[in-house]
């Protein structure tokens, strides 16, 4: 009887970029990885071009299942809300896993609502992260407690869903700036600005821009950075 050598079966490797802006983030993130055999980090960007370009030229077999993605690649939520929605536009889409200091309602609405397979935060451990990498590349949807709660909170009605634009608007109004300022940053008239502001208190239920800011930190409508 002639013996055979069994082989240890192969492992199944989870491809990964990481997409953030700050390089210590990167590091910290590819060293928690490197413990894990099935998963391996195939590439680093600090922003939405750098990704879309290394995405492109990646070959096929470093292509990864998973993309991990910070919100805020330097220049607000925004870019990393529409760079998910670019990278699910590719003729081969990555899930997309936000990994993000910010869970406020808005931040996890506007990356689901995009397409993100999962939100979780920052100070997600190992224990949490490595699990959520696997599922998202089953293409399974993953949520930290904080994004089940806010998410939660907008279905059950409890905070007001503002616009695009709007955040943008009480972002601005956050940071001091007057109506004419948000108009020239915006490139808008200073009608449309008076119109968002209109809207917004509306929404809020408020009267004023104090009490706007207010409601809008309250309902993690807003970033404190």
């Amino acid at each position: 009887m002639t013996a055979t050598t069994a082989t240890a079966p192969t492992v199944p490797t989870v491809k990964v970029l990481l997409v953030d802006d700050h390089p210590a983030i990167r590091l910290g993130v590819r060293m928690m990885l490197e413990d894990h055999p099935d998963l391996a980090v195939v590439g680093e960007a600090a922003g939405d071009d750098e990704a879309l370009r290394l995405l492109a030229e990646l070959p096929p077999e470093e292509y990864p299942e998973v993309v991990l993605l910070d919100l805020n690649l330097g220049a607000g939520l925004f870019q990393g809300v529409d760079l998910i929605r670019s990278l699910l536009g590719l003729e081969r889409p990555p899930a997309v896993l936000v990994l993000s200091a910010y869970g406020g309602e808005q931040d996890v609405f506007a990356a689901i609502d995009a397409g993100a397979t999962g939100f979780l935060g920052k100070e997600s451990a190992a224990v949490e992260l490595v699990p959520a990498l696997r599922a998202a590349a089953r293409g399974e949807s993953v949520l930290g407690p904080a994004a089940v709660g806010r998410l939660l909170r907008r279905m059950r009605g409890g905070a007001p869903g503002l616009s695009r634009r709007e955040v943008e608007v009480l972002q601005l109004l956050a940071d001091g700036l007057s109506n004419r300022q948000i108009s020239a940053q915006l490139f808008i008239s200073e009608a449309t600005a008076k119109s968002h502001l209109t809207n917004i208190y509306a929404k809020l239920g408020v009267e004023s821009r104090g009490a706007a800011v207010a409601a809008a930190l309250r309902d993690g409508l807003l970033r404190v950075v």
